[in-house]
């Protein structure tokens, strides 16, 4: 579903029912970012093909997370093209599996009696092991998608998590949601790096940010007291 036309660029939400991932066309490239969890990637290709969009030039991950990674290989394969993350994500991408939570975990243990089901989360859980995978640079983004993007570190979820800025539109993965107001995703790896995150991306005061879970949100939704 397209979300946003600006300029040469243009936004899909191609996610299915549970991750939400985006294709940012621009010029003659196509380029994925996240590609979901492997239970949605019927439906991801459904969307790619009701949009038209036939071919993926690359794929940018936002961090190692199963349901954000779980499709790295079988789209790699079916497009034929390389798979982009943070250097210290590359060898996760390539095992098929992110570092588990322990009981040792500062944000396991904060949560308590829950935190015995943090390492059952989607996101913990193994995909296929995808060789097609480099570490993603500024001039590599730039070549990708042009001199209007900037790559932003945006640790807090996870320590290899990034973020996109591309003229007025922020694509976040999981540094937020928005299920009526914007929430802080259900794991943090560390809490002071995620509030530095919202900090980073509130400062771009962007009309769209495109998160992983809910609707797209703007800067004046993300500023919103809670009890609106």
């Amino acid at each position: 579903m397209l979300i946003h036309r600006d300029g040469l660029y243009q936004f899909f939400n191609i996610g299915g029912k549970n991750y939400n991932c985006y294709c940012v066309m621009y010029k003659d490239k196509a380029v994925m970012i996240d590609c979901g969890p492997s239970c949605d990637r019927e439906a991801i290709e459904k969307n790619l093909q009701k949009d038209f969009i036939f071919g993926i030039d690359a794929i940018i991950l936002t961090h190692a997370h199963g349901d954000s990674a779980g499709n790295a290989e079988y789209f790699s394969m079916y497009f034929n093209c390389p798979v982009y993350c943070m250097k210290i994500s590359v060898d996760y991408v390539k095992k098929g599996s992110c570092k588990r939570p322990g009981k040792d975990h500062p944000y396991v243990k904060k949560a308590g009696a829950a935190g015995k089901v943090v390492g059952l989360l989607p996101a913990f859980v193994p995909y296929e092991a995808c060789q097609a995978v480099d570490a993603l640079t500024s001039i590599k983004t730039k070549e990708l998608l042009g001199e209007e993007v900037s790559l932003l570190m945006t640790p807090g979820h996870t320590m290899d998590s990034l973020s996109l800025k591309i003229g007025d539109v922020a694509l976040i993965g999981d540094a937020a949601q928005f299920h009526k107001r914007v929430l802080a995703p259900v794991f943090v790896d560390d809490e002071e790096q995620l509030r530095n995150t919202w900090e980073t991306l509130l400062s771009q005061k962007c009309k769209y940010y495109l998160s992983a879970h809910g609707r797209a949100f703007s800067f004046e939704e993300w500023l919103k007291p809670s009890d609106q």
